[in-house]
């Protein structure tokens, strides 16, 4: 029998999408204290990568056969926002904490300005990936409406007036 797709690609995509949070799990906890400038920043990966990965496994709940949409009871979609809400205010603190050092030293770990160069510069291309992500996804969207408004214009049963839209 053929492999069920509609069940395996949402799942291979959690699993393409959890390396950077494992990655940035892993480089926050190896590198734990080795930022004197802002010690805050490990944890910044640490519970940044967790969360993100504690989000992704619950929204794998509940599972079912893939045949139909599983339904989230309202608490889930409560826990969900909250994950998410969350989410957004520790990427606001990480973007204080990782932009108001630039550049840090890299070099003397003596120097009171120091943070190791593996761990800030992982913590700055994640939080700046995260805008790129979210330009790209701007401009797609803005794509789909702009082609959407010219095929509305364009085809006529598309205007008919009758309530549809």
């Amino acid at each position: 029998p053929a492999p069920n797709l509609g069940v395996s690609l949402p799942v291979l995509g959690k699993v393409v999408v959890s390396a950077l949070p494992i990655a940035s799990i892993v480089i926050g906890a190896l590198y734990l204290g080795q930022c004197p400038r802002q010690h805050l920043l490990p944890y910044y990966l640490l519970v940044g990568g967790s969360t993100v990965l504690l989000f992704l496994l619950l929204s794998c709940l509940p599972c079912g056969d893939g045949t139909d949409p599983p339904q989230l009871s309202p608490g889930a979609r409560g826990w969900r926002a909250l994950f998410l809400l969350f989410l957004f205010a520790w990427f606001i603190a990480g973007n204080v904490w990782v932009y108001s050092i630039y550049p840090p030293e890299y070099k003397d770990p003596h120097n009171p300005k120091f943070c190791h160069q593996l761990l800030y510069l992982f913590a700055f291309w994640v939080t700046t990936l995260v805008y790129v992500g979210l330009g790209v996804a701007l401009l797609a969207a803005l794509g789909i409406l702009g082609c959407l408004l010219l095929l509305r214009a364009r085809l006529p049963w598309l205007q008919r007036g009758d309530g549809y839209p």
